[in-house]
């Protein structure tokens, strides 16, 4: 999914990412593959304007830097998911709170942007559930980005000796 956002709102979206998106760090999420064809840092961007977007069309009414932030880096592990990292445990469980250590290395976070980033794969990570709707619109917002990721943008993924004599 990528939603439909006017030019007033991709502005408004660069501005609260302004210093938090363009750093060295950040853009070395540019370097993994998240879903399919997707890169971590794109799939960052893409949780961060849905979440953007459902806040403002559904008149949630979170904290919109809050929401971006916390959206923008809940992923911010800094590792190829798909290569084992004994020391990391199940990526699925444990990327949550790399990402924040992470975060909280290198930039400085609010009370709302660490349960962000912690709870975004709840109901998974049972324990660490969202505790403001900042979190809960993330969480959503990263299931619907997943989605649309695992599901139609993987055959960009197949390399073309495997496609040919396909029609």
């Amino acid at each position: 999914m990528q939603p439909n956002l006017t030019e007033e709102e991709l502005k408004c979206l660069a501005a609260y990412l302004d210093g938090w998106a363009d750093t060295a760090d950040a853009l070395r999420m540019r370097q993994y593959i998240q879903h399919g064809c997707v890169t971590t840092y794109e799939h960052c961007m893409r949780v961060a304007a849905i979440s953007f977007w459902l806040n403002r069309r559904l008149n949630l009414g979170c904290d919109e830097a809050s929401l971006v932030r916390g959206a923008f880096l809940h992923d911010f592990y800094l590792y190829d998911w798909h290569e084992p990292h004994p020391e990391a445990g199940l990526h699925g469980f444990s990327h949550p709170a790399i990402a924040l250590a992470n975060a909280e290395q290198r930039y400085t976070l609010n009370d709302r942007e660490r349960n962000v980033i912690r709870s975004h794969m709840w109901p998974l990570t049972l324990l660490t559930p969202p505790r403001c709707r900042e979190a809960a619109v993330v969480c959503v917002a990263d299931k619907m980005s997943s989605a649309t990721e695992t599901l139609f943008e993987r055959q960009r993924m197949i390399p073309a000796a495997q496609t040919s004599g396909r029609n």
